[in-house]
This record gives structure tokens, sequence and C-alpha cells, in this order.
């Protein structure tokens, strides 16, 4: 096996993991593991690939980037998830940062309904399901969505660290990969 089939999952997996802990812990990811990330996986697939490792990189950081922003300009996702993902995408190229943005984004959802659901067996917690059907209401009778912010206090209303998201996606995309 060629060395460089270990070495970028493994420095993915580096990369996102210390992501998610630092995510957890602080609710921020710092612009220096992002950019180091980013700057390993230029330089990194540039020796290995050449020319074309360039290409394929700078088109992974675009796709990481442009599949993360919609969720940044939403509220819905930091600003350190979307360059995160995009220096995921240095690494993996665009192809493979596209299913593992996909999976990510599938799992924060899961994360996000456990979350909701939570909230239907805690007496702690501000309940969103008569947020949500206000919001389902209104679009079945005048056919426009609207959004209707989270209450102070209500689960949903809570900062998710969704570089966990980003780090279990990812894996589970490497894992998959890797057996498949």
């Amino acid at each position: 096996m060629r060395h460089e089939h270990l070495l970028i999952p493994g420095l993915v997996l580096l990369l996102i993991w210390s992501a998610a802990v630092w995510d957890l812990r602080q609710r921020r990811i710092p612009n220096v593991l992002v950019m180091a990330g980013a700057a390993i996986g230029i330089l990194l697939q540039g020796l290995l690939a050449g020319s074309g490792g360039i290409l394929a990189t700078i088109s992974g950081l675009a796709v990481g980037l442009v599949i993360l922003l919609p969720g940044y300009l939403l509220g819905m996702t930091g600003a350190g998830d979307v360059k995160l993902m995009a220096a995921v995408g240095t690494l993996l190229g665009p192809y493979d940062v596209f299913i593992a943005a996909l999976a990510s984004i599938f799992v924060g959802g899961v994360i996000a309904m456990g979350f909701a659901a939570s909230a239907l067996f805690s007496r702690n917690s501000i309940s969103p399901w008569a947020r949500y059907g206000l919001m389902l209401k209104t679009l079945a009778v005048t056919g426009k969505p609207i959004y209707v912010a989270p209450e102070e206090g209500e689960v949903m209303g809570r900062k998710f660290p969704f570089a966990v998201s980003i780090a279990l996606g990812t894996t589970g995309l490497l894992v998959w990969q890797w057996w498949g």
C-alpha cells in the first residue's frame, strides 16, 4: 500500500477530530488549525500529485467552502465550520469533500432531531414544537414560508458544535472507503 493512502486519511482524521474537540470545549474552531490544515493539504497534494494535485486541492477547497456557505449565511453554522470543510477539501478533493459534507449535514440533522426530541422529555427546556407548528400552519394557510426565531432557553436555540457532525460524517466516509 502506498504511503499517501494512509497519510491523507490520517491527516484528515487528525484535523477534524482536533477541531471537534476544540469546538466542543470552546464553541469555536481556531483559524490557525483550519489554515494549517489547508496549507498542509495544498502542499501535500502538490508534492504527491503535481499540478493535477494542486488543481484537485483548490477544487476541493472551493467545494468544501461552497457546500456549507449557505448554512453560514442562514446562521445555521459558524464560519469555522465552513473553513474546516474547505480545509478538509484540500486533502480529500472535490468529490470526496462533497460526499463528506453531505454526510456531515445528515449527521447534524440527526443530532438536531435528537435535540428537538429531547425537549419532549425535559421539563427544563422550552419545546420547539409549538414554533414549528406555527410555521407549518402559516405555510399551509398563506402558501408563504416564515421563520420564527427560537425563544430564549429553547433547545433549538442553543449553539451546536457542528465540527462534531463534520468529524462524524467525514470519518464515516473514510471508514466506508477503507472497507469498500
